[in-house]
């Protein structure tokens, strides 16, 4: 199992939470005919290296995910967060954003 890097941040109604595979930081991919690219920068990324019990304690809290790479997002998944056709794939590389309502 690796580890994953996370930020966090307190927003209006919740957490903001962003989950990168620590094997993805700082690659980044584009799709030429759409123009469509994904960026996994350090900026965005890159705050605390966590271990997998943290990462899915932190799923369950947010509000807002954005998750990068094969293994968060397959744990998110596997916990019902994310349904594997709003999977976002350029070049190998695996992007999804989910946003919680509740009402």
């Amino acid at each position: 199992m690796g580890m994953y890097y996370v930020r966090v941040i307190r927003i209006e109604g919740g957490l903001m939470v962003s989950i990168a595979d620590e094997e993805v930081m700082g690659k980044a991919a584009v799709d030429e005919e759409s123009g469509v690219r994904i960026i996994v920068s350090r900026e965005f990324y890159g705050g605390d290296l966590v271990d997998d019990d943290r990462v899915e304690e932190l799923m369950r809290e947010a509000s807002v995910l954005v998750l990068a790479g094969r293994r968060v997002i397959k744990k998110a998944i596997d916990m019902g967060l994310v349904n594997p056709d709003s999977v976002l794939e350029i070049k190998g590389l695996q992007h999804v954003q989910v946003f919680k309502f509740s009402y």
